[in-house]
């Protein structure tokens, strides 16, 4: 009997309650690969970026900070665009140039994550109902019975705790990748805070060269 067989009999032999935790492990595989999908579409060379950012702004050229972040894909490129188009229109602050940019990208960023969280807590519940279930059940076979045949309740009891064993399968590779996604989305905000800020510090040197003349003139 090779394995497949042998995992087929034991999802038979865990009963009904298989089936919601069959439904919390297909939910959980969608959302994981769309989400591995997702960090995979916003990975950038955070250093090359850097020093392409740092260059245009070094060199005044707003339109090539423009282009950097329209053509620099996912989350990074979209806000960075969208605020320093805000400041070529005449935005003064970054950080409101690109607060509405940040805050719906965090929706997308937050999707699923939340789902993620609900089914790794919900899968060994599930598996553990399902094990209390199938002890009470097998405990009203043998008082029906009257068998005082410890094999009798060795396998009612095996039987019980094969949902335990498949709640805890599906919630530890959930656990293992929520907080794998929780930590990229966190690596993306900070590259994004180094960015702002070195678009704040630029537009503050900016300010401040402008601001000279009139100093002189006064």
């Amino acid at each position: 009997m090779n394995w497949f067989s042998t995992a087929a009999d034991l999802c038979i032999k865990g009963g009904f309650f298989m089936i919601p935790l069959f439904i919390v492990a297909l939910t959980a595989l969608v959302l994981i690969i769309e989400r591995l999908i997702y960090l995979r579409e916003n990975r950038i060379d955070g250093d090359k970026f850097q020093f392409e950012l740092r260059t245009a702004l070094k060199d005044d050229d707003l339109d090539q900070a423009v282009v950097l972040g329209a053509r620099t894909k996912g989350v990074i490129g979209r806000v960075i665009e969208e605020g320093l188009m805000r400041v070529k229109a005449g935005e003064t602050d970054i950080e409101a140039a690109t607060e509405k940019a940040i805050l719906t990208e965090m929706m997308s960023m937050e999707k699923s994550r939340g789902w993620m969280v609900t089914l790794s807590q919900v899968a060994p519940l599930l598996g553990i109902l399902g094990t209390v279930w199938g002890l009470v059940v097998a405990f009203i076979a043998i008082e029906q019975t009257a068998s005082t045949d410890p094999r009798y309740l060795a396998g009612g009891i095996y039987q019980a705790l094969i949902t335990t064993v498949a709640g805890l399968l599906i919630a530890i590779p959930i656990i293992i990748i929520q907080e794998h996604v929780r930590k990229e989305t966190n690596h993306i905000l900070s590259w994004l805070d180094l960015y702002l800020a070195e678009i704040k510090e630029w537009m503050a040197r900016r300010n401040a060269t402008a601001e000279v003349p009139r100093d002189v003139k006064g």
